[in-house]
């Protein structure tokens, strides 16, 4: 006698999954490929870093190039894959991505110096986790709206009477 035919339904994802799914779809567009972009950046930052100060250049200046490398290296990437091309001239599009970065860099280190001046025996880490995160989200923000928003079209020249 033949088997019968069974029908198989796909289980339901376990509540994890589910959660996970959820939360995704409430995050806003872009923000996992912006953090994963962020790491990729923070890669660079740290690997440039390490050769500058190997190459003989003093922190400073080293962090300082590593900081610039990561913030183009970061710009192209965000442009290729979380955002987009606003459509506005290069040069222009990543002198903006660089003033948010300047700020969102600034508003990091503001929310690290004024965590660990409110609450002395924090851990360094958690008060550069605290800025990091405030950052992020500035930051996100400031490149999802004022760096990659679309450019404006230029306005048609005005016709000449001949």
């Amino acid at each position: 006698m033949p088997e019968a035919s069974r029908v198989v339904t796909p289980a339901e994802p376990p509540a994890l999954v589910r959660l996970a799914r959820r939360a995704l779809s409430l995050a806003p567009r872009g923000l996992g490929r912006f953090l994963i972009v962020g790491v990729g950046g923070l890669t660079v930052d740290i690997a440039v870093l390490w050769l500058m100060e190997r190459a003989g250049l003093g922190h400073a200046v080293a962090r300082a190039i590593s900081l610039g490398v990561a913030t183009v290296v970061t710009w192209a990437l965000n442009r290729q894959f979380t955002f987009g091309d606003s459509g506005r001239d290069a040069r222009a599009e990543l002198g903006r991505y660089a003033l948010v970065a300047l700020v969102a860099q600034s508003v990091n280190y503001l929310v690290f110096l004024g965590v660990c001046a409110a609450w002395p025996m924090v851990n360094h880490s958690l008060a550069a986790f605290g800025g990091a995160v405030v950052a992020t989200v500035f930051s996100y923000s400031g490149q999802r709206f004022f760096t990659f928003a679309p450019g404006r079209p230029e306005a048609a020249a005005p016709a000449t009477a001949d």
